[in-house]
């Protein structure tokens, strides 16, 4: 019986596609997705935690709610997989916390409650 050409075309294209396919997963694996921030996550709640604490909201109160809301969105972007702009909040909010913080411990002293 004679060999037909079509099983060699065959192996040549099955040969194709599994190049292509290793090609395009070797590809795809190249493609990582940001880490995600859980150091900056820790940060930006005891930083806002911490301003609770000597009472921020009182005495600093738009820096407080913005540490707050920043941290709310980190916090959302965190769940919906937003690393890169939950990120971005968690920062925000450790800034604006710390200066809560340093204003209400500033504000605190030079009315004479406590010391600094």
């Amino acid at each position: 019986m004679r060999k037909i050409a079509a099983p060699t075309s065959y192996r040549l294209l099955s040969n194709f596609n599994s190049a292509w396919l290793l090609l395009s997963l070797g590809l795809s694996a190249c493609v990582i997705a940001p880490p995600a921030p859980y150091e900056e996550y820790v940060l930006a709640r005891a930083a806002v935690r911490s301003a609770q604490e000597v009472d921020s909201a009182r005495f600093s109160t738009g820096l407080y709610n913005r540490a707050e809301e920043s941290y709310r969105n980190g916090a959302k972007s965190f769940k919906d997989a937003d690393f890169k702009e939950a990120k971005q909040f968690f920062k925000r909010a450790i800034d604006y916390a710390e200066r809560a913080e340093n204003a209400t411990r500033l504000k605190k002293f030079q009315s004479g409650d406590s010391f600094p």
